[in-house]
C-alpha cells in the first residue's frame, strides 16, 4: 500500500494528539516492512526516519499559511503525485485535497465539540464544526480511542457501528517506576516545587476541571490536613478566568498550587514518579493518556468517574464525581494516609497499564488500513 499520513500534529507542541500520532508513527516504522508512507505537513517536524520507504512532504511555498490552506494547494499536488491508496488523519481530513479513489481513515479522539462546546475556544469549536463534521460524514472508517467515544459517535452523530473501530492508546516504555524520593528531589530542584506534591497533568482549560481540585485543596487546608503542594503540568490553555478567580477568592497561594506550564517530554516520567498521588478530575475524556502514564510509573490515581476514564483505569484507580470537590479531598486524604490502599492501587495500576502498548495499537491501525483499502478496491466498478 501507499499510505498517506496527516503529519500536521507532528509539527506542533508535543501534547495530546501530537503525542498519539508520534507514538503510532514510530511503531508503524518498526513493524511494517512492506508498505510505503508519505507524511504531509505544512511545516517541518523533527521526527527522523531511517527507512527509505518513509518520505516527508513538507510545505515550502505557502508554509506560513494555515495547514488547511497548504493541503488544498501544495499538499494536494503532492498527494496526487504520490498516487496514494489510503490516507489517515488524527485531526480532520480536508477532502477537497483527496481524490475519491483514495480510501480514508479518521481518528476521532472525542466529541467535545458536540458534548461540551462551552469548554472550547470559539476558534477551535468552529474549526471542528466546519471541518470535523464533514470528515466524519465522508470517511470510509473511523477509529476511536475508546469504546466510550465509539458509543458517542453512534449516539450523537448516528455513525454506524460497522464503520467504527476501537483502538486503545498505548504507554511508552519510558514511563516506569522510579525511586520516589530521588524523583521528588529532582523535580524540586529543577522546578522549585515541594518534595511532597500531588500531580495533575493536562492543558489548563475548562474541560480538565481544575476548579474542582482547587476547591478540594481549600477543603484540605481548612481541615489542617498534612501539608503538600498541588502541581499542575501543562500548557496554559483558554477560558481560565473563572479558574483564576476561584484561586483568588479561596485565598490559595503559589506555595499551595503551582502551575509549571509545558514540561519537556523527557521530564514527565520523573514528574509522575515523584508525586504522592496523581489526580485527574476531567469532565470528559476520549481516552486520558496521562492516566496510563501515571499508572505505569507506579503512582496511585484518583480520577473522575465519567466518559472513558473507567474504561481506561478499571479498578486500578479511585473514581469520584468530577463535580464534587469534597469527594476529591476525601480520596486524596485516604490515599495519602492508608498505606495498604496505596500499595493496592499502585499494584493494580502497574498491571492495568501493562495491558496497553503502542506496538499493538500500530498493528491494529495497519490491519484496519489493509481492510479499508481492500474494501475500497472491491467496491470499484471494473475497468474496461
Amino acid at each position: 500500500m501507499r499510505i498517506g499520513i496527516d503529519a500536521r500534529p507532528l509539527a506542533v507542541q508535543a501534547a495530546g494528539v501530537p503525542r498519539v500520532v508520534s507514538s503510532l508513527v514510530r511503531e508503524l516504522e518498526k513493524i511494517d516492512e512492506a508498505n510505503s508512507y508519505y507524511l504531509y505537513s505544512h511545516r517541518e517536524f523533527s521526527l527522523p526516519f531511517r527507512n527509505p520507504r518513509w518520505l516527508k512532504r513538507i510545505g515550502w511555498r505557502v508554509s506560513r499559511l494555515p495547514g488547511i490552506v497548504w493541503f488544498l494547494t501544495e499538499g494536494r499536488r503532492a498527494i496526487l503525485e504520490d498516487n496514494l491508496d489510503i490516507f489517515w488523519s488524527a485531526m480532520y481530513i480536508p477532502h477537497l485535497a483527496l481524490p475519491p479513489r483514495v480510501a480514508t481513515i479518521l481518528t476521532v479522539h472525542d466529541l467535545e465539540w458536540r458534548l461540551y462546546p462551552q469548554t472550547m475556544s470559539l476558534k477551535t469549536y468552529y474549526a471542528h464544526r466546519l471541518l470535523v463534521w464533514p470528515s466524519v460524514q465522508k470517511v470510509d472508517r473511523i477509529i476511536s480511542d475508546s469504546e466510550s467515544t465509539a458509543r458517542d459517535l453512534q449516539r450523537v452523530l448516528h455513525f454506524p457501528e460497522s464503520r467504527i473501530e476501537v483502538i486503545h492508546l498505548g504507554v511508552d516504555s519510558a514511563f516506569r517506576p522510579q525511586d520516589r524520593v530521588k524523583a521528588a528531589e529532582y523535580v524540586a530542584g529543577k522546578y522549585g516545587v515541594s518534595k511532597d506534591y500531588v500531580l495533575a497533568v493536562g492543558t489548563v482549560q475548562p474541560r480538565k476541571n481544575l476548579a474542582t481540585l482547587v476547591k478540594a485543596w481549600k477543603i484540605l487546608r481548612d481541615r489542617a490536613a498534612p501539608c503538600c503542594q498541588l502541581v499542575v503540568a501543562g500548557a496554559r490553555g483558554w477560558k481560565n478566568t473563572e479558574l483564576d478567580e476561584t484561586i483568588r477568592r479561596l485565598g490559595l497561594t503559589g506555595d499551595e498550587i503551582r502551575f509549571l506550564g509545558v514540561v519537556p517530554e523527557e521530564d514527565l516520567p520523573v514528574l509522575y514518579s515523584g508525586s504522592s498521588v496523581f489526580v485527574f478530575p476531567s469532565l470528559y475524556e476520549g481516552f486520558g493518556l496521562p492516566l496510563l502514564e501515571a499508572m505505569a510509573c507506579g503512582v496511585p490515581v484518583i480520577a473522575s468517574n465519567t466518559s472513558s476514564v473507567p474504561e481506561v483505569v478499571g479498578d486500578a484507580a479511585l473514581l469520584v464525581s468530577p463535580t464534587e470537590p469534597e469527594a476529591f479531598a476525601e480520596a486524596i486524604l485516604r490515599v495519602r494516609s492508608d498505606d495498604n490502599l496505596r500499595r493496592a492501587k499502585v499494584e493494580k495500576g502497574l498491571s492495568r497499564a501493562a495491558g496497553f502498548n503502542w506496538s499493538r495499537a500500530a498493528a491494529q491501525l495497519l490491519d484496519c488500513m489493509a481492510h479499508v483499502v481492500a474494501a475500497k478496491h472491491s467496491s470499484r466498478p471494473p475497468t474496461t
